[in-house]
Order: C-alpha cells, then structure tokens, then sequence
C-alpha cells in the first residue's frame, strides 16, 4: 500500500513578473504532521492553493490523494482546509453555513460538526455578522473537519486569537491525529506551540523548500552556545551566529556532533551551553 498521500515535484508559480513559487519539491506521508516555516510572502498560502486546485500551478507536477489538480474541484472534497482568514456569508447562522456546506461534500457528517460546535462551546443559532475572530475560527475549523478529510491544510490556523481559542484548536488537532490516518499540512507563525505535534519542519524560502528537518532532532539537538571570543573566527558546521555584544557571542548549534567538534575548538574553550527552544530554533531557521 502506498502511504504517500502527497508529492509536489518542481512546482512553479508566478504572478505577473513576480515568481512565488520556484520549483519547489515536497512529499508527505499518511499520518504525518508536517510544520511549513515562511516569512510573509513565501509562497505558503500560495502552495495551499494549488493542492486545493484553487490555482493551476504554472509548471511542474502535485499528487494529492492519488489525484492531480485539473480543476474539476474532486479534490476540494478530500481535503480539509482553515484559510488564515476564514470568511462565511453573514446573514447565515453556523447552523446554516455547516448545511449548505454539507450539501458539497459527500462524506459530511452533521453529527460530528454538531458534536464539534459542542465541545468548541460555538452556539449553532449564532450569526455570523456578530462572531468574533474567535468564534470565526471555530466555525471555520468545524467546516474543515466535518466532512473526516484525509488531508488537513491549516494556514495561520491560530493566528490573532486568544489563549483559550488556540487551546481549543489545538486540542481539536490532537483529537483528529488520534482518529487515525489524518496527514495535516500547518503553517503557522506561532509554531513553537505546535512542537508537541508536529514531525517534521519544512522550511519555504526563495521558493523552494530549503531545508527540512525532523521535529525531534529540532527539540533534543538544538543548542545556544555562548562564548567569548577576542576576533572573528571561521563557523564550524551546523552553527549559525546569534549576536551578542562586546567579546561575548551566542550561536545556534544544530546536532550533537557538530556540538561536539565545537567545545572542542580552542576559539569556544569554556563556552557555556544551553538547550535551545523550539520557537528560537524557528526563528533561526528562518533567518531571522
């Protein structure tokens, strides 16, 4: 049986003279929870809307589900989708978004989106006109899990929204990977509060997916080495600058071993060593 259940390869797209999209190539497999890492303007969204055959890609190729995106809208009712910012027809209560929804997917289930306005305290009767950001982005994680999607893609899914919402959403996270099966595809500018789901971290610059790194290895060797140094000196591999004022200086070091092979250059002799958190870690990754 093949697990894969997506594979962009080479995957191109412009606006006008402006390339977002430069070739990129990724893959994911059934059940895996993959972290997409882009500064504004990447090209995430743009990625979301190809896989959701809302955009023709202007080259290269994209299998999701065993399917193509050919603008025959089959593959919208495969996949599950929390846009950054979610939109609904405001004379309809959730009540009445959650059944025209339902009328264009085949594999919707009432009982659970019920079930869902329940457990995330969203009142059915309540009008989208009078939602807050909150409740907006209940009802759009609702709409996007009723119909038990294969595939979730989930941009800026708690962006903007307050401690309780986003433990809401994440719990609700949790509970889709516990049914089994489900591939989620996140892209989020708070991703340290995703550590504890994700696999794996994809990081889109320039167009392309520039690196790709397991969760795990991001949480258990990552490091911040701080040392004084009196000149510059040529970075090992794996370590990356922080900053730091006067003599003393902060890196990122990625991988035990390249860790190693630090303490054991006489320029980082008696440098101090600390883990280094998921969000910093991102943060790095991204340049930033």
């Amino acid at each position: 049986m093949n697990d894969r259940i997506l594979e962009t390869k080479g995957l191109r797209k412009a606006f006008g003279p402006k390339e977002v999209l430069k070739g990129l190539d990724l893959s994911a497999e059934r059940g895996e929870v993959i972290g997409i890492l882009g500064r504004n303007g990447s090209g995430k969204t743009t990625l979301f809307s190809i896989l959701l055959d809302l955009t023709a890609a202007d080259g290269g190729s994209a299998e999701i589900l065993g399917l193509r995106p050919d603008g025959s809208g089959r593959l919208r009712g495969l996949i599950g989708y929390v846009p950054e910012k979610p939109a609904f027809h405001g004379f309809m209560t959730a009540l009445e978004v959650l059944e025209f929804r339902a009328r264009f997917f085949k594999r919707w289930d009432m009982a659970k989106a019920l079930d869902l306005c329940r457990k995330l305290e969203l009142d059915p009767a309540s009008k989208v006109s009078a939602m807050s950001k909150g409740n907006l982005a209940k009802l759009a994680w609702i709409a996007a899990t009723a119909h038990n999607p294969e595939l979730l893609l989930l941009d800026e899914p708690t962006s903007g929204l307050d401690y309780l919402v986003r433990d809401h959403i994440l719990n609700g996270l949790i509970h889709e990977l516990t049914e089994g099966g489900k591939t989620i595809i996140v892209s989020n500018h708070r991703m340290g509060e995703m550590g504890g789901i994700l696999d794996r971290v994809c990081v889109l610059k320039d167009g392309v997916i520039a690196a790709s790194h397991g969760a795990a290895f991001l949480a258990e060797e990552a490091f911040r080495a701080a040392a004084r140094l009196e000149s510059l000196v040529p970075l090992p591999a794996g370590v990356v600058a922080l900053g730091g004022g006067g003599a003393l200086r902060e890196f990122a070091v990625f991988g035990r071993e390249n860790l190693e092979r630090l303490k054991l250059d006489p320029a980082f002799a008696g440098a101090e060593i600390s883990p280094l958190s998921l969000e910093d870690s991102f943060k790095v990754l991204l340049g930033e």
